[in-house]
């Protein structure tokens, strides 16, 4: 495979949008008609339906039952002998080569298991996406995640690997050596979360006594958490990296470990797994089909197309979606999203909706010379959606505000949020360092005294 090809899987990646998807409801109407017999999960969810005799149509697909997180945590609850994955398990436990677990970000975590069969699938998935995203055979690639089970773990090196692309997977090293480990050997690339990828930006002087753009590194991808379409936080990596190669990418444990990415128009993220997964866009509160237009809102909902280990049908991500675009000069056919927040994140000032992100976009769009893009949203309990008074809120100064501003940046910061998404917010600002920073996945919201 040369450094010029230009897909992962020219013919797949560039096949008009209708013609994936009609292959790709033929392969869904065989996994319909298999599942009963293979998960106990599904056996009963689709009890009473009608059976599938031929292909199905998007609107007959929309028909059928939704799977939530919920019901695969339920059905691991009580193991069997043989069943770690519970009721979604699909063949014996000798035929599984590797187990996957879910972040547990939003609850405990879900164990998923792969066959061979299931962990070329993911392999080549992972592969396609970060080709998307420009890794090429000749780049040495700086893995920083530290964790090798969740799904930006080993998932992820595999599919670095199977480019051709050099691994140096530095995860779990202190991040100092992390930087003087991707000078060594000479790396090209990294890929970290984002809000990891933007701790690394601002700290390389302290940590490594060089500036990020000494490195060498001259692509950044980023991922696991959303904010690197968010323009002020881009902006900043690409200025401390000195690189115009940033790319957001994005997957999902339960169903493929990355399966969106950016690619060189960098306008939006392709899904990259259509050879093995069919995604939907639905309203999340009717429920009801929404079209790959550009403008388009919506939830994804997944079906694996052919997992063996722990298949999935109509999962819901509980990811919305803003569709950036259905076509793109790199000549991918695949729609191209944002993802603006989770169904779990939301919360509910006097009856309205609003995701972190959003108050994070509000804050960094009119306040990015006076705080850093760490915020830190409180809840009295983990439960907590609803908020009849100001929701509490700090975010972190830069190094350069003088603390006699603290107050009055504040002050701005609350009222912008009024003004742009009709909640109230009790900001409190902090000096700089204050908001700790993870290697995996920082949280904007935090529940008190956890």
């Amino acid at each position: 495979m040369g450094s010029e090809r230009s897909y992962w899987n020219p013919e797949l990646e560039t096949r008009p949008w209708e013609q994936v998807l009609s292959h790709q409801l033929a392969c869904a109407a065989e996994l319909i008609r298999d599942l009963p017999a293979r998960s106990a999960l599904y056996r009963s969810k689709l009890a009473g339906l009608s059976p599938v005799d031929g292909p199905i149509s998007a609107g007959q697909l929309n028909a059928l039952p939704l799977t939530t997180k919920d019901e695969l945590r339920l059905g691991q609850e009580n193991q069997a002998p043989g069943q770690p994955l519970g009721l979604q398990q699909a063949v014996d436990l000798q035929r599984i080569v590797q187990f996957v677990s879910s972040s547990g970000t939003t609850g405990r975590p879900v164990y998923f298991g792969l066959t061979r069969a299931d962990l070329e699938t993911w392999v080549d998935g992972v592969a396609n996406t970060f080709f998307t995203a420009g890794i090429r055979p000749d780049d040495v690639v700086a893995h920083l995640v530290s964790l090798p089970m969740v799904a930006g773990g080993l998932s992820y090196a595999d599919g670095f690997r199977r480019i051709g692309a050099a691994l140096a997977w530095v995860g779990g090293l202190p991040p100092e050596r992390m930087l003087a480990s991707i000078r060594a050997v000479q790396a090209t690339a990294i890929l970290s979360t984002t809000s990891f990828a933007l701790y690394l930006t601002d700290n390389c002087w302290r940590l490594a006594g060089c500036a990020a753009s000494e490195l060498g590194v001259r692509k950044v991808l980023g991922g696991g958490e959303s904010g690197l379409g968010q323009p002020e936080i881009r902006d900043r990596i690409v200025k401390g990296w000195r690189t115009h190669h940033v790319r957001e990418t994005m997957g999902l444990g339960d169903v493929l470990s990355s399966m969106w990415s950016e690619c060189d128009d960098a306008s939006g993220m392709h899904f990259n797994a259509q050879a093995h997964v069919l995604v939907e866009l639905i309203n999340s509160v009717t429920l009801e089909s929404v079209p790959w237009q550009e403008g388009a809102t919506g939830e994804a909902v997944y079906t694996t197309l052919g997992r063996e280990a722990t298949p999935l049908l109509r999962f819901r991500s509980f990811d919305h979606l803003l569709v950036t675009g259905t076509s793109c000069p790199c000549g991918r056919t695949s729609p191209k999203v944002r993802c603006f927040g989770r169904t779990d994140d939301m919360l509910i000032y006097k009856g309205m909706n609003v995701f972190p992100t959003a108050i994070r976009d509000v804050v960094m769009s009119s306040f990015r010379e006076a705080v850093e893009p760490n915020l830190r949203i409180w809840k009295d309990a983990q439960d907590q959606v609803r908020f009849n008074t100001a929701i509490p809120m700090d975010v972190e100064a830069r190094a350069d505000l003088a603390a006699e501003r603290y107050m009055a940046v504040a002050r701005g910061i609350g009222e912008a949020i009024r003004a742009q998404l009709q909640v109230r917010a009790e900001v409190t600002v902090l000096p700089p360092g204050s908001i700790p920073r993870t290697e995996y996945k920082t949280p904007l919201v935090y529940v008190r005294n956890q």
